[in-house]
């Protein structure tokens, strides 16, 4: 299997010593636990250099590319571009000092492809930038040790992973399928478990109070009208890592009866051989996500048969075919 490599051009030596390396790659889909020895965020990179002008840079890019909607102080993408230099001036300043402070999400509700509501929170554009510089010094940190099973938000994997993993099982005549939805799955993700998971790989303390500040940032406006803190709500540029890192949990249980689980993010299924097998895994599915404090959505899941088709991830399953919906 070959080795991910990961590249920061922003982080280039400088006066610091070269040992402020981040930990060597890991083999894509090793099954690391969670609470394995910590690959620490190497305490000795500087604030400097952890927010050069060059990772502010890169991350601005990145939110633009994603592009979506302004935040609770009103900044959209072209106010923001149209005074770039001193919106990143500023925000870089505020990183290096500890004087970084996220402000309140504004949060929408939209439609589901199944006809139901998402809410999402929305972030203002100066916290996507901070948050996409943690990103991605966090990715190389956790990525490394999350299972072959994750195929979501993962560097190198998506959906068409995902597929052909579902795919190969088939061909091993697994041909029962736990179709599982988790309900609400980012809304009720603990702050707290979150947080000490990712303390279990990251020391940096500067980076730590970034991470506290964006999971207990307030969201001003919630679906059901009550006061919420933000913890990993869709929306967040954080979020699917966030997702990732809580739900690994699951994995490792699951991995660890080995059952033919496929995870992308939220959405996950598991392949058997027999139908009471499913009911099993379904049953073992539901008490491993209760210990982290989920629940699989009883009306949204269900035991299928490739004979009778699915659908997941876009895709419609049947018999040996599948197709694009």
């Amino acid at each position: 299997m070959s080795r991910r490599r990961w590249h920061f051009p922003w982080l280039t030596p400088g006066p610091e010593p070269a040992a402020t390396q981040f930990a060597p790659p890991v083999e894509t889909g090793a099954a690391l636990p969670m609470g394995a020895a910590p690959v620490p965020l190497d305490l000795s990179l500087s604030p400097q250099q952890l927010f050069s002008a060059a990772a502010l840079q890169h991350a601005w890019l990145a939110v633009k590319r994603a592009k979506g909607g302004a935040g609770v102080d009103g900044v959209t993408l072209t106010q923001f571009a149209a005074n770039l230099d001193d919106e990143l001036h500023t925000l870089r300043t505020d990183l290096i000092a500890g004087e970084y402070r996220p402000r309140p999400l504004r949060q929408v509700v939209v439609p589901k492809p199944d006809d139901g509501l998402r809410s999402l929170a929305i972030w203002a554009l100066r916290d996507r930038v901070a948050q996409r510089v943690v990103y991605d010094l966090l990715l190389p940190v956790f990525d490394p040790h999350f299972l072959a099973c994750s195929y979501g938000f993962r560097l190198g994997l998506g959906v068409d992973d995902a597929v052909h993993a579902v795919l190969a099982y088939r061909n091993q005549n697994l041909r029962w399928v736990v179709d599982a939805d988790i309900r609400n799955c980012f809304d009720m993700i603990e702050r707290r478990r979150l947080a000490k998971l990712i303390r279990r790989r990251v020391r940096n303390r500067l980076i730590l109070r970034y991470v506290d500040g964006w999971l207990d940032a307030r969201i001003l406006t919630s679906a059901d009208g009550r006061p919420r803190r933000a913890g990993a709500a869709q929306g967040g540029v954080l979020s699917p890592l966030f997702a990732n890192i809580y739900l690994h949990e699951l994995d490792r249980a699951l991995r660890r009866r080995n059952m033919a689980l496929v995870r992308y993010a939220d959405d996950f299924v598991i392949l058997c051989r027999r139908k009471a097998e499913a009911q099993t895994a379904q049953a073992q599915a539901a008490v491993a996500l209760q210990r982290i404090g989920l629940e699989i959505h009883p009306q949204k899941t269900a035991i299928r048969h490739f004979d009778q088709g699915f659908a997941w991830l876009g895709y419609f399953f049947i018999r040996n075919e599948y197709f694009r919906m």
